[in-house]
């Protein structure tokens, strides 16, 4: 993307960097309109029953990452999590 940034607009570029993260909190009172971020495309959610408040993603400072797996973690046809594969279903073949 790099090679084709020039042919955008200073709008776009703002557009496609880094802002405030978001976290949406499910809150069962009174509704509000969420506004669309592509108003010629999308409407505005009418009923949201969701708040928003900015988040800080944590970050690692101070702590030190361990790459990999846990040891005993369980992958493939033994995951418990996620997907189903089809080892997890009874089939017949010939």
């Amino acid at each position: 993307m790099k090679s084709q940034e020039h042919r955008l607009t200073p709008e776009e570029r703002r557009r496609n960097g880094f802002g405030t993260s978001t976290k949406f909190i499910f809150s069962p009172g009174e509704s509000t309109v969420y506004p669309s971020s592509l108003p010629d495309f999308f409407p505005p959610i009418y009923r949201c029953t969701c708040k928003m408040e900015s988040f800080d993603l944590p970050t690692l400072d101070g702590l030190h990452l361990v790459p990999g797996l846990c040891e005993g973690v369980c992958l493939g046809a033994k995951a418990l999590a996620g997907f189903p594969l089809w080892v997890h279903y009874p089939t017949q073949h010939n």
